[in-house]
């Protein structure tokens, strides 16, 4: 297991993200050879420096996929299957801190389902499979997303866009897009999500006479609860059948 440890003050994520930092100490850290990659320069890339350039918005994403290539084939080795890890860091501290406010149990374990989630994803891909990255950071997003909702504080909404990892690992509102083509969430309600949750626009400011607030609060309350059933059951997210 990546997270086994006798050490509570520190969760699953901090532990792995201890062990990345160690893997990358000179002499002898792990990086690769940017040759092997398409845009990235001749030279050595240590591992810090190489999630930084694939964690970068501007990175190719002929350049991040050919780098999770690299680590879906290294896999089997087990200092390969911490830098994985360690390399979609950021993308997991975003799941586990934004959800973790709508969580009642122990922060630790909130981070260790979302370490496990992407951990069985990353485990069962097929060594051609495409887009990697956004399909083992959402296996985490969508432990994470599961574990909140069967162990969540009572009155508090579920952040279901919110714990969605930007891009360049994922894209709330291409999650979205999904979710009204396959008919979970309506059109209507899609874009009362992407107004409030990622626009920020107040329920106030869009009651009218037909939807007051309250009942705004309502429906976007009911369309967050489909999103996050179809989440639970693989019907949505890369790699399910669409994009």
């Amino acid at each position: 297991m990546l997270y086994e440890s006798e050490n509570t003050a520190e969760s699953s994520l901090d532990l792995v993200e201890r062990s990345f930092l160690t893997l990358t100490e000179s002499p002898g850290g792990l990086g690769v050879n940017g040759a092997d990659f398409p845009g990235l320069a001749d030279r050595w890339f240590g591992l810090r420096e190489l999630r930084v350039e694939v964690d970068r918005p501007q990175t190719a994403v002929v350049t991040r996929q050919a780098v999770w290539a690299f680590l879906l084939r290294s896999r089997e080795v087990d200092a390969w299957k911490v830098a994985a890890v360690g390399m979609a860091m950021p993308a997991l501290r975003h799941i586990a801190a934004t959800l973790a406010p709508a969580y009642r149990g122990d922060i630790a374990d909130l981070d260790a389902e979302v370490l496990t989630g992407f951990v069985e994803v990353f485990a069962g891909l097929p060594a051609g499979a495409r887009g990697i990255a956004a399909r083992v950071v959402f296996g985490g997003y969508r432990a994470g997303l599961a574990e909140v909702d069967s162990y969540g504080r009572p009155g508090t909404d579920l952040p279901v866009l919110g714990a969605v990892p930007p891009w360049p690992w994922l894209d709330a509102r291409w999650l979205l897009a999904q979710a009204t083509e396959r008919e979970v969430i309506s059109p209507e309600d899609a874009r009362l999500l992407v107004a409030t949750r990622l626009r920020g626009v107040a329920l106030a400011e869009l009651s009218s006479r037909q939807w007051p607030g309250e009942e705004l609060a309502v429906r976007r309350r009911r369309a967050e609860r489909c999103l996050a059933a179809a989440i639970a059951v693989s019907d949505l997210g890369p790699g399910t059948g669409g994009r």
